[in-house]
């Protein structure tokens, strides 16, 4: 079966990565709610795309140069007066839902990783009883790797979630080639990735399904590329109209 990821909470449809685009997305049929985290100078994570609030609030600068109260002065363009969620809102919205959570972890804005996220992330799904509810995803297989070694300090193993994707761009595909991929894939353990949708052909989903790999995607925001996804039978994708996706399904 196919899982629609609303992406980002749908942004297309509302402003994304907030309280309203969450709450919304949990009255629809989806399967996964797409999001981002960050996390603040004083530990706190929180969900955002940028690692610079300057696009989407009326604030400027990095997430991790800000203590969570500071960063909470700001406030989401769009929103009618929200602040940038936390993890942990965010899973009392979704925790009662049908719909699990499709996590991404980010870095810095130079691309460097926040100084233990990814274990407060563990902490956080661990606490919450939705560790096997959410599936971690990332466009770096380090973080990934930092996350799989978080959860082995806890006794537990990458095996819990629902699942381990590495988010993969066109241009690592250009400058790896799908076997340089593959070969990535079998050093760091993962065993599930995501390629933006208009990627994904038969060809593709036959190579990494013969070398024991799974197929999402990523980016399919409009009704032929929601159809598509179906019709190759990837295992989820997000996409920014999780309306049309939803219609597409059923269609």
């Amino acid at each position: 079966m196919t899982l629609i990821a609303s992406h980002r909470g749908g942004t297309h449809l509302w402003p994304e990565n907030t309280r309203l685009a969450f709450s919304n997305t949990a009255k629809l049929d989806v399967d996964l709610v797409e999001f981002d985290v960050h996390q603040t100078r004083d530990n706190r994570i929180v969900v955002h795309h940028d690692a610079l609030i300057d696009r989407m609030t009326d604030g400027k600068g990095a997430i991790a140069d800000f203590s969570y109260d500071e960063l909470m002065r700001h406030i989401v363009i769009g929103s009618g007066g929200e602040t940038i969620p936390t993890l942990a809102e965010t899973i009392d919205i979704f925790g009662p839902s049908a719909i699990d959570l499709r996590l991404e972890i980010k870095t810095k804005p130079d691309g460097k990783a926040y100084d233990g996220m990814e274990g407060r992330i563990a902490d956080e799904l661990l606490a919450s009883d939705m560790l096997g509810r959410t599936m971690v995803t990332s466009f770096s297989l380090s973080r990934l790797e930092a996350f799989g070694m978080a959860l082995d300090e806890r006794d537990l193993n990458v095996g819990e979630l629902l699942g381990f994707v590495f988010l993969c761009s066109p241009q690592t595909v250009a400058q790896l080639g799908w076997e340089g991929i593959l070969a990535a894939l079998g050093r760091f353990g993962v065993r599930d990735i995501a390629l933006r949708a208009d990627t994904i052909d038969v060809e593709v989903i036959d190579l990494f399904g013969r070398n024991g790999v799974t197929v999402h995607g990523w980016a399919a925001h409009t009704s032929e590329a929601a159809r598509a996804m179906f019709r190759l039978g990837v295992a989820s994708f997000t996409t920014d109209r999780p309306d049309l996706a939803i219609a597409a399904k059923h269609g």
